[in-house]
């Protein structure tokens, strides 16, 4: 017999089944429509396998038992007292059956077989030949009538009912180690894929799950960017408002955040008579022209204001009280009518 041949039918229905599974998606499901009352036998079902098995059991029973009671016949031969006849049988049928079991476990072990399957055959043979002479011996066998050849052939085929009884049981009842080393294979590489397309799954969902996050950072990054360049600019404002009021030039710094912002336009130059009773803001004048309007104001013996230094250069009055009173500490003689050293 060839051990690696063997392979029942339900491997190849598992295999199958999970072939189909292996080629859906995890988000696939599979319904079974139900036609009506199935026709066929299912023959993986455990009540039909149980009564098979039964079946078989009884019929290896029968035939041990015909075996048995010949084989007691027989036992009277060897001369042994009648409290000794049952040991024949025991000592023939029983191998048989021993030595078909063996079979089957060296065939799950991966062993050698080939010793236990002579033993079986020796055995087997010996019961074949005890089962004929016994039916020869007895009956029209003795006159050479043709019910006595077929009741030896039929005897013949009972030690060999009794090895089919047991390796059909050993093939119904008991799982195939080869069909279930494939099977649990099979069973393996599926949940292996199926966990890998879970796995696949989850990363996905987790690319998902950041680009999101990352969206919503950059969002709120975005926004504080926006309340950041107003705060600046209120501020700045602020600032030029206040150099504005005290007659000043305030440039706005161009940075990063206020990249958009203009830079200030330069002022044009006031008039040297600005009109009467308003305040024309100018350019700020340098310290040369302010000494010499004073100088020239002091020779035609006038005092010198802040308000007139106002009113001559557009500046506020008190900006022109501040620069008259530094100009009284760094150069008094203009306001005596004196000369420089």
């Amino acid at each position: 017999m060839n051990d690696e041949a063997a392979q029942p039918e339900n491997h190849a229905r598992a295999t199958s089944r999970f072939s189909r599974h292996d080629q859906a998606t995890p988000n696939e499901t599979t319904t079974a429509v139900n036609t009506g009352q199935k026709s066929r036998i299912n023959p993986d079902d455990h009540r039909f396998v149980r009564l098979i098995t039964i079946g078989v059991a009884f019929a290896g029973l029968v035939a041990f038992a015909i075996s048995f009671v010949a084989l007691m016949e027989v036992a009277s031969w060897l001369g042994l007292p009648a409290w000794m006849h049952w040991a024949v049988p025991a000592f023939i049928d029983t191998a048989i059956l021993v030595y078909a079991g063996s079979i089957l476990i060296h065939k799950t072990r991966g062993e050698k077989t080939w010793q236990s399957w002579a033993l079986l055959a020796a055995f087997t043979g010996l019961s074949v030949i005890a089962n004929v002479a016994h039916a020869l011996s007895y009956g029209d066998a003795k006159e050479g009538s043709w019910q006595g050849i077929v009741g030896a052939v039929i005897a013949g085929m009972v030690p060999f009912a009794v090895f089919a009884a047991t390796e059909q049981l050993s093939r119904v009842a008991v799982e195939d180690p080869i069909s279930r080393r494939r099977e649990k294979q099979a069973e393996a590489e599926w949940l292996a894929e199926q966990a890998q397309r879970e796995r696949k799954q989850l990363e996905v969902e987790a690319e998902r799950e950041r680009a999101r996050q990352d969206a919503e950072l950059a969002h709120e990054q975005h926004a504080t960017n926006i309340e950041v360049v107003r705060a600046q600019r209120e501020a700045l404002a602020t600032r030029a408002a206040q150099a504005a009021e005290d007659g000043e030039q305030f440039a706005l710094a161009r940075t990063p955040w206020l990249s958009s912002v203009p830079d200030p336009e330069e002022p044009e130059r006031a008039p040297s008579q600005p009109v009467s009773g308003t305040k024309q803001k100018t350019r700020t004048p340098d310290l040369n022209a302010l000494v010499d309007f004073i100088a020239g104001r002091t020779a035609l013996g006038e005092d010198t204001s802040g308000a007139h230094l106002a009113t001559q250069f557009g500046f506020s009055d008190k900006t022109g009280r501040r620069r008259l009173s530094a100009l009284r500490e760094s150069h008094p003689q203009i306001f005596t009518g004196g000369t420089n050293d």
